[in-house]
């Protein structure tokens, strides 16, 4: 299968990344074009596309995931069979194996394991009522998303139950630690063969353990036919009496003295829910019995009055019984010759009757790892690496620690036990300048650091804030390393007071600063028209004392033109008739002009001078440059009133 990632399967299913590699399939998680979401793609490899067994059980799994529908089995949405890679589009389920759950969180808590166990057996129970047994049930095949959400997927060796044959062929056996002892038999299979893989994921779940393993995948087999599992509470105590009945009733080897079904098992699961001191009745378990007796029992005996069966139909009866024991009996044959091989070969090489020297173990913490496997430093011993970590107390490639420890008495040849510093972990310095000093000290210390202070000036830091850092900012420094914390203590040039320039055009107060030595910054706030180009705060404000040459930010007034405006008319009743020619007659607002006409004095007895402002502002009319007379304006009110009349040095 050449990489795929990034091509588009049917015009449709992007393929984005390669999220997990099973037995015989690669899935990919991908996005439909059509449907607008993520997808899982779940597609044969090349070694198996052309197997026809393999297409077998993929066309199997199609076919079994197809005909269920339930909240916890993994969706199917797309079958493509025809493909040089068969492959099925599927639910893409975001979250962790139940195995990675249960080695992350192991031993779960009574409530949360009978939980997740009654969801598994309603989804197994869908299947089952659809006629399908899904064979394989492990923790690997069950996903727990992100949100606690339990679904049941891969059904590649799930065989339905009502149209073909139940007994196993050797190489769709499941996973050896969680099949049933008729399973590991190649006998028949039904809905009770998937609740004792539940009960082994019941059992595991609860004790942190599975009940069976060994060295090879036939021991564990021989285990699950031939031995009863430990009391779950001998492993852990803290295991609820009701929830070790029924794991144990689960996984009962002969499948008669199981639960009959899963909803019997979801029923009890419930009842103990609801009441965690729920008991059970103990179920009459048929006595274990070797392998061999299990076959034994399943062959007719021979009698007189036994009437013959046709060759045919008895060898095949015969090879469908005895085959699979017969496999692993030889399988146990040869595991058994191995040993004693391998055995033999050690006796060879390590003479263990022999007698050996005894060597008093040196000190090799300290020493570096290199130098200390390097050629016949220590020949007397073996030096074998445990682990690598950080370690500010050594060097990088020092062993730190030896086990056994330095002066016990060994054998000579032991293996020695060492792990090797890999320094100290480093820490990245963040930024903290101008933040207050104790906060970043708060900082330092979560971060695995210590700290010490150094008071220095500055002229652009106040005083208690952090001005640096030693390493500095973007650096990195050893976890447990002390990083220097240099604080302001404010500038150390000459104070002076601020002056007062409240009410100062922006103009004059910006002078006015400069001359003190001050650097200025102007911020403007939108105001009234009394208020527009004047200072309306400054900061420091007057009389503090501030060392020479800081800054001073004052705040300026102007008036959003934007913004709405009121209107007012002021009218001029009368002009001086006997000035002579004409006249220029002039409005100033807050010291902008906003009106100005000639006219001739002779011919004019009346002047409206339209204005527009906010709140109350200030008039002046002059002729020819000179006030004639001043309002007071009230544009919200749109009126006026006149406050100075110097009509009377116009004369008549």
């Amino acid at each position: 299968m050449e990489n795929i990632l990034g091509t588009k399967l049917a015009d449709r299913y992007l393929i984005e990344e390669l999220v997990g590699v099973g037995g015989m399939c690669n899935v990919y998680r991908a996005f439909d074009a059509e449907a607008l979401q993520t997808v899982a793609v779940k597609m044969l490899r090349d070694e198996y596309a052309a197997d026809e067994e393999y297409l077998r059980r993929f066309r199997n799994e199609s076919r079994a995931i197809n005909a269920l529908s339930h909240p916890n089995i993994v969706k199917i949405y797309d079958v493509v069979l025809d493909a040089p890679n068969p492959y099925l589009v599927m639910e893409y389920v975001s979250g962790i194996t139940l195995k990675e759950y249960i080695d992350r969180k192991k031993p779960l808590p009574g409530r949360t394991a009978a939980n997740i166990a009654g969801l598994v057996l309603t989804a197994l129970q869908c299947a089952h009522e659809n006629g399908i047994v899904h064979r394989d049930v492990k923790p690997q095949n069950i996903m727990v998303t992100e949100k606690g959400e339990v679904k049941v997927m891969d059904f590649g060796i799930a065989r339905f139950a009502m149209s073909q044959s139940h007994t196993i062929d050797g190489n769709a056996i499941g996973s050896v630690h969680y099949i049933s002892p008729e399973q590991a038999l190649g006998g028949a299979v039904d809905q009770r063969t998937d609740i004792y893989s539940v009960g082994v994921i019941l059992f595991e779940m609860l004790c942190g353990r599975l009940p069976f393993d060994g060295e090879s995948p036939v021991s564990v087999a021989l285990q699950q036919v031939e031995q009863n599992p430990k009391a779950l509470r001998s492993l852990n105590p803290n295991v609820p009496v009701g929830l070790e009945q029924i794991t144990l009733h689960a996984m009962a080897k002969n499948p008669d003295d199981r639960y009959a079904d899963c909803g019997e098992m979801i029923a009890d699961l419930r009842r103990w829910l609801a009441d965690p001191k729920t008991t059970f009745p103990a179920y009459a378990a048929t006595p274990v019995k070797k392998a061999a007796e299990f076959v034994r029992n399943k062959v007719p005996k021979k009698t007189g009055a036994d009437t013959p069966k046709p060759a045919g139909r008895r060898k095949k009866l015969k090879d469908r019984l005895t085959t699979p024991l017969s496999r692993l009996f030889a399988v146990t044959c040869g595991v058994v010759m191995a040993s004693v091989l391998f055995v033999f070969v050690m006796f060879q090489i390590y003479q263990p009757f022999q007698k050996v020297e005894d060597i008093t173990l040196p000190n090799l913490v300290g020493v570096d790892y290199s130098a200390a496997t390097a050629g016949n430093a220590y020949p007397d011993i073996r030096i074998k690496l445990e682990g690598e970590d950080f370690n500010t107390e050594y060097e990088a490639g020092q062993i730190y620690r030896q086990s056994p420890s330095a002066g016990k008495s060994v054998k000579k040849g032991s293996t020695v036990q060492v792990w090797v510093s890999a320094g100290g972990q480093m820490i990245p310095i963040p930024t903290f300048t101008n933040q207050e000093a104790t906060a970043v000290y708060a900082k330092l210390v979560s971060l695995g650091l210590k700290y010490s202070t150094t008071e220095i000036a500055s002229d652009t830091i106040a005083e208690g804030s952090v001005v640096r850092t030693s390493p500095e900012a973007g650096q990195s420094a050893p976890a447990g390393s002390t990083v220097v914390v240099y604080v302001s203590t404010g500038s150390n040039k000459e104070r002076v007071q601020v002056p007062e320039v409240l009410g100062y055009p922006e103009e004059v107060a910006v002078q006015t600063l400069k001359d003190a030595q001050f650097e200025v910054a102007v911020t403007y706030q939108v105001s009234d028209y009394q208020y527009d180009g004047l200072v309306m705060n400054q900061s420091p404000a007057s009389p503090s004392m501030v060392p020479i040459g800081s800054k001073v930010t004052i705040v300026v007034g102007t008036v959003d033109e934007s913004a709405a405006v009121g209107e007012a008319t002021v009218t001029l009743q009368t002009i001086p008739p006997d000035l002579p020619g004409t006249v220029t007659v002039t409005a100033v607002l807050n010291g902008t002009t906003v009106y100005s006409d000639t006219i001739v004095p002779q011919n004019t007895r009346l002047i409206s001078i339209p204005l527009q402002g906010t709140g109350t502002c200030m008039v002046d009319v002059l002729i020819d440059g000179m006030v004639y007379k001043s309002a007071s304006v009230d544009f919200d009110a749109g009126q006026y009133y006149w406050t100075a009349d110097n009509s009377g040095f116009f004369g008549e």
